[in-house]
C-alpha cells in the first residue's frame, strides 16, 4: 500500500511538472519579442558640423515632400508603438510640446529629419508622444588630429584626403539619386560596414604612445552601447519600435540588435 501511495505521488508530481513546464512555454510563445527597426538617415539639417562634409539634398521640394508623406504612411500603417528620436533626454519635453502642438494642427514642422519623419511617423500612427534616446559624449577629434600634425603628417594628410572623398561621394549621391534611393543607401549593409569602420582605421593612432585613436574609437562605442540601452528599456515585449538616427548610429547598432536575443529586426528596407 505504501508502495502505491508513493508511485502515485510521484506520478501526480510529474504530471504536475509538466502541466507547469506546458504552461510556461504557452506563456513564453504568447509574449512576441519586441520588434525594432534602425532608420538610418543624412542629417536633413546639415550645418556643416561633421568631419565628413556633404551637400545634401533638398527635401522642402514639391517632390520630396510628397515622398516624405507617403513614407511616413507606409510605416505608420504598420502600427509602431513607439517613435524614438535621435535627441537628448533634456530636451524632450520641449520636443514634445512642439509634437503636440504639431498634432493639433499648430505647428510647421522644421527641416530636421527629427520632424520631418519622427513627427509625421508618430502622428500618423496615433501616438501621445515622442521619446528621446541619444546619450552624447564629447569625441577628441580636435585632439587626435592635433596629434597627428604634429607626430604623423603624413597620415593626417592621408586622414584629410580620405574625409574629402567620402563628402565628395556622399554628395555625388544626393546630388543624382531621388530622395527614397538615398535614404536606402543610408541603410545598406555595405554603407554601414565603410561607416564602422572608419572607426577602425583611425584606432592604432598612437599606439603604443597615449592610444588617442583607440580611446576615441571606444567613446564612440560606449556612445552607442549607451544609447541601445536608452532603446532597450522602450523596446519590451509585445512593443514595435521605429527608431530614427544618423547612419553613424544606426550602422554600429544593427548588429547590437542581431545579438540581442530579446528583441528582432524590423525590416527598414522594405520601405524604399
Amino acid at each position: 500500500m505504501e508502495n502505491i501511495t508513493r508511485r502515485l505521488t510521484k506520478f501526480f508530481m510529474l504530471t504536475l511538472n509538466i502541466v507547469s513546464l506546458s504552461a510556461y512555454a504557452e506563456s513564453v510563445s504568447d509574449t512576441k519579442p519586441a520588434q525594432v527597426m534602425f532608420f538610418g538617415s543624412f542629417h536633413f539639417s546639415n550645418p556643416g558640423n561633421d568631419i565628413v562634409k556633404m551637400k545634401t539634398i533638398d527635401i522642402h521640394t514639391e517632390e520630396n515632400q510628397r515622398y516624405l508623406e507617403d513614407l511616413s504612411s507606409q510605416i505608420a500603417v504598420d502600427a509602431p508603438t513607439h517613435v524614438l528620436l535621435e535627441c537628448s533626454k533634456e530636451s524632450e519635453n520641449k520636443i514634445n510640446q512642439n509634437y503636440k502642438k504639431y498634432t493639433k494642427g499648430e505647428y510647421t514642422l522644421k527641416t530636421g529629419e527629427t520632424e520631418q519623419l519622427g513627427f509625421r511617423i508618430a502622428q500618423k500612427a496615433g501616438l501621445s508622444k515622442v521619446v528621446c534616446y541619444d546619450a552624447d559624449q564629447d569625441l577628441p577629434y580636435g585632439e587626435l588630429l592635433a596629434y597627428l600634425e604634429k607626430h604623423s603628417p603624413e597620415r593626417k594628410k592621408l586622414l584629410d584626403e580620405n574625409f574629402e572623398a567620402w563628402g565628395k561621394r556622399f554628395s555625388d549621391m544626393h546630388a543624382s539619386l531621388s530622395l527614397g534611393q538615398v535614404l536606402d543607401k543610408h541603410n545598406d549593409p555595405i554603407e554601414d560596414k565603410i561607416n564602422v569602420g572608419s572607426y577602425i582605421l583611425l584606432n592604432d593612432i598612437g599606439q603604443g604612445d597615449n592610444f588617442i585613436g583607440a580611446d576615441l574609437s571606444s567613446k564612440w562605442w560606449s556612445r552607442n552601447f549607451r544609447m541601445y540601452a536608452n532603446i532597450q528599456a522602450v523596446a519590451q515585449p509585445g512593443t514595435k519600435v521605429f527608431v530614427l538616427g544618423g547612419q553613424g548610429h544606426s550602422s554600429m547598432m544593427r548588429p547590437m540588435l542581431e545579438l540581442d536575443n530579446k528583441r528582432e529586426t524590423w525590416d527598414v528596407r522594405r520601405y524604399f
